[in-house]
């Protein structure tokens, strides 16, 4: 049988395009496009509408192979490939089989190295994947050294997590949306913006796996109708660039600190999980904020129960006592460990001119952005605000009584 071969060279692509096919969608596919004057066997996948090709020379390959164009499904070569990684010797090619035959259908083979056979059916070529074979070669694009593109794409890094990273040629400044609000930045002294560019945090990750996997020294980048494609003359890959145009009409939101608090975040969280396991206050899903004293207390409730706590506030910042209605559901769901390893944390009560809040959380690499945020409202309920009067002497009660006996559990040490 006629032959096509896999060399150790282009592993890190076919990788990556198998790993961005989603899931969800019913029946992937992965086209091949042979055709041997044009020197080369491409293979088209990857997400609905967000496709990457990778471009195999003809050259080495089994010259029987005819021309050809078919798809079969991603799904099972998906995991054939990552079998084929695992076992490959450093000499070895990943090989497929070619059954063709005239008066019937065309089959795909691999064999694994545990002795299993893995066959598929070829079926007619997916249309968006031959669509976008010749879309991409008519497309226009920018042109960049990687030694230049790579000091920008770490900078971007710096900036994470982030929804839009764009770099303005004309002005010298990049432009940064995170957490739903943007802000601009002029370039360090000793980088130079060769281009124009925009990319979110997936079109950030295929400008560095291109830089890190291309076979020449600069890389061609094309924005268009919300689509950024990368490619290093050979390969291509392109991801969507969703809200494009909302990011570039975005101006910045002038939020001001309405409160400024260094919590304990450990005590902070553990007590919202505390929350979350209460079915009545789950259910309920309302978390209070109480601002009074220079200190920061969180309370949760239901219908016949009430939570209570002091944050042990390192440092706060406030005019006047606040108290604030959280979604529960919503401050449960952010992921800690992603923001920082330190045990405190700066959160502040952002508010925007139209009144609205937000309660934002920074780590310790950036004091100026929050690393994420969520709603958060001024609970004006009075009912809701007697509670909390009325829970803070049992606080304190219960407080000072903890101080008492860590002060006995001293004396009696000595």
């Amino acid at each position: 049988m006629k032959k096509i071969f896999i060399d150790k060279h282009y592993y890190p692509h076919i990788t990556k395009m198998l790993d961005s096919f989603d899931k969800k969608e019913r029946l992937p596919l992965l086209t091949f496009i042979i055709n041997q004057s044009a020197n080369h066997i491409c293979l088209i996948g990857g997400k609905n509408n967000e496709p990457t090709m990778v471009e195999l020379p003809f050259d080495g390959q089994d010259p029987t192979l005819q021309d050809g164009t078919w798809s079969i499904d991603a799904d099972m070569f998906k995991y054939y490939y990552h079998h084929c990684l695992k076992n490959v010797l450093d000499n070895e090619h990943i090989k497929l089989e070619i059954d063709e035959h005239a008066s019937s259908d065309t089959y795909v083979i691999g064999y694994t190295h545990d002795q299993a056979v893995r066959r598929w059916q070829c079926v007619t070529p997916c249309q968006e994947h031959l669509d976008y074979f010749t879309a991409i070669k008519s497309k226009s694009y920018q042109r960049i050294t990687i030694d230049a593109l790579e000091p920008l794409l770490d900078l971007a890094d710096s900036h994470r997590p982030l929804e839009f990273f764009q770099i303005d040629k004309t002005n010298n400044e990049i432009k940064v949306q995170r957490d739903n609000d943007v802000s601009t930045f002029s370039l360090p002294n000793n980088l130079e913006a060769e281009i124009d560019l925009v990319a979110n945090q997936e079109g950030l990750s295929v400008l560095k796996h291109v830089c890190g996997n291309a076979q020449s020294d600069s890389i061609l980048i094309n924005v268009d109708n919300e689509q950024l494609t990368v490619t290093d003359g050979q390969h291509y890959y392109s991801r969507s660039l969703a809200s494009l145009t909302d990011f570039y009409n975005k101006s910045k939101i002038d939020y001001k600190t309405e409160v400024k608090f260094v919590v304990n975040i450990s005590r902070l969280f553990e007590e919202i999980d505390e929350y979350i396991k209460v079915n009545e206050i789950k259910k309920n899903n309302t978390t209070l904020l109480y601002i009074v004293d220079n200190e920061a207390y969180i309370s949760g409730f239901g219908f016949t129960v009430e939570g209570f706590k002091s944050l042990s506030a390192l440092y706060i910042s406030a005019k006047e006592s606040f108290l604030y209605n959280v979604n529960l559901k919503q401050l449960n769901a952010i992921k800690i460990r992603d923001i920082t390893s330190m045990k405190g944390m700066i959160l502040r009560i952002l508010k925007a001119p139209d009144g609205s809040r937000k309660l934002g959380l920074y780590n310790e690499h950036d004091t100026q952005l929050p690393y994420n945020s969520i709603p958060i409202i001024l609970d004006t309920n009075s009912h809701n605000l007697k509670a909390m009067q009325n829970l803070l002497p049992l606080d304190k009660k219960n407080r000072e009584n903890s101080f008492q006996q860590q002060d006995l559990i001293g004396f009696d040490a000595i």
